[in-house]
């Protein structure tokens, strides 16, 4: 039986293997992307590119996620 810190390192495993696999699609989405406008990028822009694109996503969705508590704990107070 697996304890509590074991599951939570496995979901952190899965989630940075999730997070890398998004990178490396969007990376090489981009860099396709501009070989087929013939405005080609070498390869770290597009990764530097997609890396931003990961962080901005991600930080919109812990903002979300904050979002969705605060107003959950809010309704709750109401009369």
């Amino acid at each position: 039986m697996p304890t509590a810190a074991r599951r939570a390192g496995r979901r952190r495993g899965r989630q940075v293997a999730s997070l890398v696999a998004w990178w490396a699609v969007l990376a090489l989405a981009l860099w396709l992307l501009g070989h087929a406008v013939d405005q080609p990028a070498g390869l770290a822009p597009s990764s530097a590119s997609a890396a931003l694109l990961v962080a901005v996503g991600e930080a919109g969705y812990l903002v979300r996620r904050w979002w969705a508590v605060r107003v959950r704990r809010a309704g709750a107070r109401l009369p």
